[in-house]
């Protein structure tokens, strides 16, 4: 399944990029053509590229679970130990350095100040100031999306080819950044039990994800909008 959606893709991406040549099948403008190597390659890079953004999240998924086994296999020691254990000294004892990661970076704050301060501009609200570690996986999530959205494009070419290869990019990326935006989406979201998350999380990260789709999708209609303006049409 996953082989034939990214399959599927490839053979979007050609279109796309063949829908964007046909328009003028001779000459670019500026008197320059881009090959079907050329065609050929961006397909391939906008496949690569969603594969890696599906990778990505997959892995930091991948790595929540390993970190929920370890937390309840360390729940569930200690409990064993301490049903023979009437001094239960051992486990009386702070974790220093965990709690210094929870103080300062699970659970602290973006700011020093509260946590859930609303976002508004003027009469909308943007949700709320995320906490310091949730801000760096979002800043991550959106760095990630803004290299590779321009990786690979050429540039120093034509126009026409970067703006091509631009907007073929972008529309790839946007409809793979919808899933993530559709299954973390719903209340009845399987990760929710599965990573012990709650709900306000995954909803946090959810408009972010849209922002970050419909972003895409704007620049994907801008680059097609410059390349229809500059062949004439």
């Amino acid at each position: 399944m996953h082989n034939l959606f990214l399959s599927t893709l490839t053979v979007a991406a050609l279109a796309g990029d063949a829908h964007g040549t046909n328009i003028s099948p001779m000459m670019r403008k500026g008197g320059h053509q881009e090959t079907p190597a050329q065609r050929a390659a961006a397909a391939v890079d906008n496949t690569l590229f969603a594969r890696y953004t599906l990778t990505v999240l997959g892995g930091i998924v991948f790595l929540l679970i390993i970190f929920r086994v370890v937390i309840h296999t360390v729940r569930y020691i200690r409990t064993l130990t301490c049903l023979n254990n009437d001094t239960q000294r051992y486990f009386r004892t702070p974790n220093l350095a965990y709690g210094a990661v929870k103080q300062h970076l699970l659970y602290a704050p973006l700011f020093r100040r509260r946590h859930l301060r609303e976002l508004h501009f003027g009469w909308f609200h943007l949700g709320y100031v995320p906490t310091r570690f949730q801000s760096l996986f979002l800043a991550a999530v959106i760095i990630m999306n803004i290299t590779l959205s321009v990786t690979g494009i050429e540039w120093n070419g034509t126009r026409a080819a970067a703006l091509s290869h631009l907007r073929n990019r972008t529309g790839t990326l946007s409809v793979i950044n919808m899933i993530p935006l559709v299954v973390l989406a719903g209340r009845n979201n399987p990760l929710i039990s599965l990573l012990s998350i709650s709900f306000d999380n995954f909803n946090l990260v959810h408009r972010w994800f849209g922002r970050i789709v419909v972003l895409q999708a704007l620049a994907h209609s801008l680059a097609e909008v410059l390349n229809v303006v500059d062949q004439g049409n």
